[in-house]
């Protein structure tokens, strides 16, 4: 199949990114991060055991509020669209995920997610807010429906990956899921009350750690540890690679697709963060970041600013780009 690919010269410019706050709090190696959607708030997690809320839309960032649950560490964090929930999935075996409500200085449980077999390594709401997905060490995908007072049972529970799920992403009608995996594959999968099954199998080279709908849900963007990102046409039947995009000169840890549908951004072991025209696949600026000592990144959704976990426990917050009109 001939596929087209993007030069892997650096043909674009090139910037250091610009360290704009610098958050302490954790005393142990980061371990997760996210931004919520309107960029005013920033979870991050740590090997010490908590996570922790952060205000960073003021003068001054700061901390906000401190998450405890019965884990040593939690593996996986994701806000819901509409900024007021944030899941925490644990980096333990007992395989638990938790739903908090952080609308409020100080974060109320909503729900438990019950069901896992080891840390659940991803997570990720349904654009309505109204289900949660996760997947981790013991390869399954599973949904739930995060009421408050619910057993925390999972609604629906689908198997196929033969390795740790990494990444997971909703289509934006929240009619199906991507899951990436240590097993080189993407799997998409179609959801359904009375019967949810397995769509396509998606290969890369390696393990594919990241994986993202563009706002359409005919696009799906796959970043691995073999240093490709592939840009996937779901319109057909059987998904086809319609660009291959090369630059990187580490793993992809990390792909997003701005609101608008027009660049993607990448991020990588290097570390570097790269942002692409995702129609063409040109490659629009890199830019370098310091001082990077863990693969833990976060972007907001305009990809303007990228947060990235330290081994000591800081979370250093970038901006990535100027404002565009």
């Amino acid at each position: 199949m001939d596929i087209p690919k993007s030069t892997s010269k650096p043909a674009w410019p090139t910037n250091t990114a610009t360290i704009i706050a610098n958050l302490k709090g954790h005393t142990g190696r980061t371990t997760a991060l996210a931004f919520s959607s309107d960029r005013c708030l920033l979870a991050s997690s740590a090997q010490d055991g908590t996570g922790r809320i952060w205000d960073v839309a003021s003068r001054k960032p700061g901390e906000r509020g401190v998450i405890r649950k019965e884990c040593e560490s939690f593996a996986s964090l994701v806000f819901s669209p509409n900024n007021r929930l944030l899941a925490l999935g644990s980096g333990s075996l007992n395989g638990l995920g938790w739903v908090v409500d952080v609308s409020d200085k100080t974060p109320q449980d909503v729900a438990t997610l019950r069901g896992g077999k080891g840390a659940i390594t991803a997570l990720t709401f349904s654009p309505d807010n109204k289900l949660v997905a996760g997947g981790g060490e013991d390869q399954t995908l599973r949904v739930w429906e995060p009421v408050p007072g619910g057993t925390g049972t999972p609604r629906t529970m689908l198997k196929g990956h033969t390795g740790t799920i990494k990444s997971l992403a909703f289509s934006p009608n929240s009619l199906e899921i991507a899951t990436a995996s240590q097993d080189n594959t993407v799997r998409l999968w179609t959801l359904s009350r009375i019967r949810s099954t397995e769509r396509a199998v998606l290969q890369h080279e390696s393990e594919v750690h990241t994986v993202v709908y563009d706002p359409k849900g005919t696009t799906l963007v796959t970043g691995s540890v073999d240093k490709v990102i592939r840009v996937w046409d779901l319109t057909a039947i059987k998904p086809k690679v319609k660009l291959e995009l090369k630059g990187h000169t580490g793993g992809i840890r990390l792909v997003w697709i701005t609101p608008d549908g027009k660049m993607l951004v990448s991020v990588s072991d290097g570390p570097r963060c790269m942002n692409w025209d995702l129609a063409t696949g040109k490659a629009l600026a890199e830019w370098q970041l310091p001082q990077v000592t863990t693969s833990v990144f976060a972007v907001t959704v305009d990809g303007r600013y990228l947060a990235n976990g330290t081994s000591e426990g800081n979370v250093d917050v970038h901006r990535t780009a100027e404002k565009r009109t």
